[in-house]
């Protein structure tokens, strides 16, 4: 009877972070609501309060155009960009709370905060005849604080009737709140890079659907989700994005099951209509760089550690196996994630 929260809470942390990636692939494509998918095992039980801790790291150290891996030294040979990303960390700390008004509904919560941190190449062009670009290295100053908050409200559906809980239909719908800070500048007094903003400065409708199976021992997944993006006060739209997940289950004993989730993502290019954030000799800042779609698969392990103690620990990683993106962007190798949930 504990089992559906973590399907519930973990699978709309798609819509939040999406991936995000939340699986997060397209150059950070984060900040606009990464979608992932992980997967837990729950049923929504009256009166409950549930409460996780969930810690991820993004790696993002391959550069693509299209579907071709580019090396950095090809993309500075061209000379189109003086600002080139090099690698970049991505690290979210997200406190998530729950609770179940009845079997048939659940509101949920969810704060994030973020560090986001950026390696680069800077090109100067040389002064006299014949003189090629000087590149140097530079680190930029960590990016934190408080990210965007999302709350949801959840519909549980038993085709089968209540009394029978092998088939949950789950319906979502909910907002993402502008509360983290999309306005952060360099020391030149520039909005920094868009997509390493804490935040993104609007509000975004979110919307899910899901459908579970519970085949003791396997458990089957599949769910879609919707991130309709608004423009932020700035000028500056994150494109919409769009996530199909299929996961699976199995327990090899009560205290330890193996999980398993492949996703599709897909995200639209971003917008920046009064230019605030657009630098056409920055790699990062050309929203022509942003958007495409990408296939993620996401191996992991759930434990419940002692039997006394209504907790379960989540451990996942997630890694591309394909991907498409618009112009040359940023791309994650890999992304680790972890969380423990507590049910009360």
């Amino acid at each position: 009877m504990r089992r559906t929260w973590g399907i519930m809470v973990i699978s709309l942390l798609v819509l939040i972070f999406p991936v995000s990636g939340y699986a997060a692939g397209l150059c950070c494509q984060v900040s606009s609501g990464s979608q992932e998918s992980l997967l837990d095992t729950a049923l929504p039980e009256a009166g409950r309060y549930s409460l996780q801790f969930s810690y991820s790291f993004t790696m993002m150290d391959d550069l693509k155009e299209g579907r071709s891996r580019r090396s950095l030294q090809e993309v500075m040979n061209e000379g189109k960009y003086m600002k080139l990303p090099v690698d970049m960390h991505m690290i979210k700390y997200t406190v998530t709370g729950s609770y179940d008004i009845n079997n048939n509904a659940t509101v949920l919560v969810s704060i994030p905060y973020i560090r986001n941190t950026m390696d680069m190449k800077m090109g100067m062009a040389g002064m006299g005849m014949g003189m090629g670009v000087t590149w140097r290295d530079q680190e930029m100053t960590p990016v934190q604080g408080l990210g965007d908050v999302t709350v949801m409200g959840l519909y549980h559906f038993y085709p089968r009737g209540g009394s029978v809980r092998s088939d949950i239909l789950t319906f979502g719908i909910g907002v993402k709140t502008p509360t983290g800070s999309a306005t952060e500048k360099s020391s030149s007094g520039k909005f920094i890079h868009a997509h390493m903003q804490p935040g993104t400065g609007s509000w975004d409708p979110l919307f899910s659907a899901m459908y579970t199976k519970d085949l003791s021992p396997f458990l089957l997944q599949a769910d879609l989700t919707y991130q309709l993006t608004t423009r932020n006060r700035d000028g500056y739209e994150f494109g919409d994005s769009f996530t199909a997940t299929v996961a699976g289950r199995y327990a090899l004993t009560s205290y330890f099951n193996l999980t398993a989730a492949l996703t599709y993502l897909h995200v639209n290019k971003a917008k920046d209509r009064d230019d605030k954030y657009t630098d056409l000799t920055s790699l990062m800042d050309d929203p022509e760089n942003t958007g495409g779609e990408s296939i993620w698969i996401s191996p992991g392990i759930k434990v419940r550690p002692l039997k006394s103690i209504p907790a379960a620990i989540d451990l996942k990683a997630q890694f591309p196996v394909w991907e498409r993106v618009n112009g040359i962007q940023l791309v994650s190798s890999y992304r680790i994630l972890a969380g423990i949930t507590f049910n009360f």
